[in-house]
């Protein structure tokens, strides 16, 4: 099936909410990160590229999406019943992961990494709205490679998708690692799916202290 890429997505960041994030209460570091978010914000082109997919079939806790195959009980029971899903892969972009590969101070580069999430998580927010809005759903939840417990959907895994998903790195200049992370590091990929309630992924995780977490840990949501 043919692949889609959004290379316009928008991440509009108020100076102030990230300094706020920061914690920066220095006027001497405010005006130096002033500078770089500047010249950031000028660089940044977050893109998304998606794949529509159809499932082969479903056997036990493997599920076969356009003939790859992924071992996971929780993507069994939550694709159960679909024939469509979308593989795919955002970023921050490669243009604002240069910038921030560029600086030498350690501090700095943590305060770009921030930025380049919540440039992400504009990036992402945007990438959900196009699916509901040009496919017609009302309601979307999403999978991740590696997101939940380890065995929820093994990291190991995301080359699958990404040869699932094909021309991931000419698309958009994603590329992974020997251990199955993204670079850059500010992205993210999974398969999304119609639903009619959120699948959250944090309700299957153990990990207690997360900044990320969107939903307590439930084991009730675990695959019956």
């Amino acid at each position: 099936m043919e692949r889609y890429v959004l290379d316009s997505l928008k991440a509009v960041i108020p100076f102030e909410k990230i300094i706020e994030q920061l914690k920066l209460t220095e006027e001497e570091d405010i005006e130096e990160f002033q500078k770089l978010f500047n010249e950031a914000m000028a660089v940044s082109r977050p893109k998304a590229v998606y794949k529509i997919c159809y499932l082969d079939g479903i056997e036990g806790d493997k599920v076969t999406v356009d003939g790859v195959t992924f071992q996971s009980a929780v993507m069994a029971e939550n694709l159960g019943g679909l024939h469509r899903v979308f593989a795919y892969v955002v970023t921050c972009g490669t243009e604002v992961d240069d910038l921030a590969k560029r600086q030498e101070d350690y501090i700095v580069r943590v305060w770009m990494d921030i930025l380049k999430g919540m440039i992400l998580q504009e990036a992402r927010g945007h990438f959900l709205e196009h699916i509901k809005l040009t496919y017609g759903f009302p309601v979307v939840s999403t999978m991740s490679p590696g997101s939940g417990n380890l065995d929820t959907w093994p990291l190991a895994q995301q080359a699958d998708l990404f040869r699932l998903i094909g021309g991931v790195y000419d698309d958009i200049g994603v590329t992974l690692n020997d251990s199955m992370l993204m670079d850059p590091n500010k992205s993210v990929s999974g398969i999304l799916f119609q639903s009619d309630k959120e699948y959250i992924g944090c309700s299957l995780c153990r990990r207690e202290k997360c900044q990320n977490r969107r939903a307590p840990y439930s084991p009730a949501q675990m695959p019956h």
